[in-house]
């Protein structure tokens, strides 16, 4: 097949099935529909420039010189990017993320892997933030490597040089501050911060990484998995999830979020924000010679489940549903305070925690505790402003000693299996959630995580049948409720939607699914 040297351009009808198996296979690009004109003009180009007039015969070029497949495959990676893209996820990192890292005393720097990093923008941008908040002492806390297969990008992102284009999502105050002018109109990375990123050409489909990529304590692997098909995806995922230490956080980006929820790593949400976490399995030691290590208090034999269960004569447990069989009468523990003034305080504490001013909330919760220790809704609310903070050893105490005073609180129980779940012990947690449900079978958030905690231990029964109650309240209710009274945390309903349906979707249908897709139907729902 002949090629137009002056255009670049192939043959549109050649087979092209052979080279794009091969770009498949060495580094996991797929080339279908839009994206084969891409690979088109790229063959073009390398064709041309070698003096090969068949596509059969660069392909035999590409089998037998890596460098030329180095070559074409740096030719059809799209590397857009830019400093400070998609910000939350930076702040989140800096902000919440790595400061979790550093109280736990480890000796080494917090490792950060921008896998996928293009010409540099992502991990500079880490580091700048870092450097921000930390002074330099961030250049002995952390650790930032970028990887990416492009060993142009990479030749780039080691000189730190950028045009204008990069700028556009960076403070011009930033900008001034890091970066330096050259006589070509571009400018560099200042070498304070250019020396405290690393870069390596990697291959992700590569069966062993360097060391540089070892035991990451966060790994960005954000807008880049978009151009792999399925199954590269969940090669790559579960590569870089291998290569976590424990407790470390994996993200992604927004549009990637739920094509890797595949039972790998745990999906958790922080701020609005969705990311995944590799809990580590907990440690359990001897009881006659150390404490318990989970964060969430376990029930004794004479503590607050004896309590819960002379309210609560028996429950059964069957699929997503739970049967009431006899509740005791006991009147609950008054929840409000009679003093009007601590009543004002709580309201201003509650916008505090909504506006994510923790440290002010949790200091006039505290003055509102001293003040009036029956104010039920105020030790709610500190539990709930610990946990969004993830001090979960201090949420969980909160939360028991309520539980010891009020044992049909509800917001207890599904905090108490909120945590549980964050620290992998997945049996308490639907013990917990269970609870929840059988005190308010509306309480929409503990069905959803009985759902994720039943989907990743493969019960597609009980996981089905949790998601579709979760959905139905949503969908037939006020997103904004939870199935109680009160609540201190807020969370984006619309999200969980996604969710249940992405999961129900790879789940295999039920008579249950199809009547609740009937019925959707008929009230002008969409499936989705």
């Amino acid at each position: 097949m002949t090629i137009t040297t002056w255009s670049h351009k192939v043959d549109a009808t050649i087979d092209l099935a052979p080279i794009k198996e091969l770009l498949l296979r060495t580094c996991g690009h797929s080339f279908e529909q839009e994206r084969e004109q891409a690979l088109l003009a790229g063959l073009g180009r390398r064709m041309s420039a070698l003096a090969i007039s068949t596509c059969e015969s660069y392909h035999n070029r590409l089998l037998s010189d890596q460098d030329e497949l180095l070559r074409l495959t740096e030719l059809l990676t799209v590397n857009e990017t830019y400093f400070y893209r998609e910000p939350d996820h930076l702040k989140l990192i800096v902000t919440m993320l790595l400061p979790e890292f550093m109280a736990a005393g480890n000796q080494r720097p917090v490792r950060i892997l921008s896998a996928g990093c293009s010409t540099g923008e992502e991990p500079y941008s880490i580091a700048i933030m870092l450097r921000e908040r930390f002074g330099t002492e961030s250049e002995r806390l952390f650790a930032i490597t970028g990887v990416d297969i492009d060993s142009g990008a990479i030749a780039s992102a080691k000189q730190g040089v950028y045009g204008k284009s990069s700028f556009r999502g960076m403070d011009n105050s930033l900008q001034e501050r890091y970066f330096e002018a050259d006589a070509q109109g571009k400018f560099q990375v200042t070498a304070s911060i250019r020396k405290q990123v690393s870069f390596e050409v990697v291959n992700l489909l590569d069966s062993a990484y360097p060391y540089r990529m070892q035991l990451s304590d966060i790994i960005l692997y954000r807008n880049v998995s978009i151009y792999f098909p399925g199954q590269v995806q969940r090669e790559i995922f579960a590569k870089l999830a291998g290569h976590l230490s424990d407790g470390g956080c994996l993200l992604v980006g927004a549009s990637e979020t739920f094509h890797h929820d595949i039972g790998i790593l745990s999906l958790v949400k922080e701020a609005s924000l969705f990311f995944y976490r590799k809990i580590p399995a907990p440690v359990i030691k001897e009881r006659r010679t150390s404490s318990r290590t989970f964060g969430v208090s376990e029930p004794s034999r004479g503590g607050q489940l004896q309590t819960a269960a002379r309210c609560a004569t028996r429950l059964e447990v069957q699929g997503a549903g739970v049967q009431e069989r006899h509740i005791s009468e006991r009147p609950r523990t008054p929840v409000t305070s009679t003093n009007p003034d601590m009543r004002e305080y709580f309201d201003t504490a509650v916008q505090l925690a909504h506006d994510k001013q923790c440290d002010k909330a949790l200091a006039i919760l505290d003055t509102i505790i001293e003040q009036d220790t029956t104010f039920e809704k105020a030790y709610c609310l500190k539990g709930g402003v610990l946990l969004d903070m993830s001090r979960f050893d201090e949420a969980s105490i909160i939360f028991d000693s309520v539980l010891s005073r009020d044992p049909l609180c509800l917001e207890a129980y599904l905090v108490l299996g909120i945590i549980a779940r964050q620290r992998g012990n997945n049996e308490y947690a639907l013990k917990r959630f269970r609870e929840a449900i059988y005190l308010n079978a509306s309480c929409w958030l503990a069905h959803f995580y009985s759902a994720e905690i039943n989907y990743a231990n493969n019960d597609e029964k009980r996981a089905r049948g949790h998601y579709e109650t979760t959905l139905r309240i949503l969908e037939n209710g006020s997103p904004e409720k939870h199935g109680q009274d009160f609540f201190p945390l807020s969370f984006n309903a619309e999200q969980f939607l996604v969710i249940c349906r992405h999961k129900l979707s790879l789940l295999i249908p039920s008579r249950c699914t199809e009547d609740w897709r009937v019925n959707a139907a008929l009230k002008g729902k969409t499936w989705h």
